[in-house]
């Protein structure tokens, strides 16, 4: 979808009937409007990007194997799995960042708050565990991780260049080695 300097989606119903293949008719049966249709188009996105999350990290035993398949299962937004295009919330906040009011910020907010909250509670979890060093605050963690995750994609979008993307898991893996306890 493309948005204008108001934050009004400026993708035409033409192309979304030619994109979809369905009528002008059959697509405001579902969709009130085409801020309705892109708030969905949105969350439908952000859900697919969530399972993809949920699925990978949920079988790993332990905080180092979450927090790893955590950054793998965001560099697979880079290889566009599971959905095309990146993080939506990214492409949004970037589409919306200066739209005080549109109605698509406080998705965009809300999304980001889940996906913080997930990592989040992976690293209280791993705190509980005594797997990670005291010291370690969730929420700035969880700022940190995210925040770098999304600078490599932006960058690796722009650059077309996979050392970006092995350059930051290796910083980041260096950063996850200073947070945990070293075991014997």
């Amino acid at each position: 979808m493309i948005f204008n300097q108001r934050g009004y989606m400026t993708t035409s119903m033409n192309d979304i009937i030619k994109e979809t293949g369905i009528q002008k008719g059959g697509i405001y049966r579902h969709f009130k409007d085409k801020d309705q249709l892109m708030i969905e188009a949105f969350q439908f996105s952000v859900q697919i990007m969530q399972q993809h999350f949920v699925s990978m990290v949920e079988p790993c035993k332990n905080t180092k194997e979450k927090l790893n398949v955590f950054v793998e299962a965001f560099f697979d937004l880079s290889r566009n799995k599971p959905i095309v295009g990146g993080c939506p919330i990214f492409n949004a906040a970037t589409e919306m960042d200066d739209l005080e009011g549109n109605t698509l910020i406080d998705y965009i907010d809300q999304a980001m708050d889940e996906l913080k909250a997930l990592l989040s509670n992976i690293i209280h979890k791993g705190l509980q565990s005594k797997e990670l060093k005291e010291v370690v605050n969730p929420d700035e963690a969880s700022i940190f991780i995210i925040s770098t995750l999304e600078g490599a994609l932006i960058l690796y979008k722009l650059k077309k260049d996979e050392q970006i993307i092995t350059s930051v898991h290796h910083h980041l893996n260096h950063y996850f080695s200073t947070i945990f306890y070293e075991r014997q």
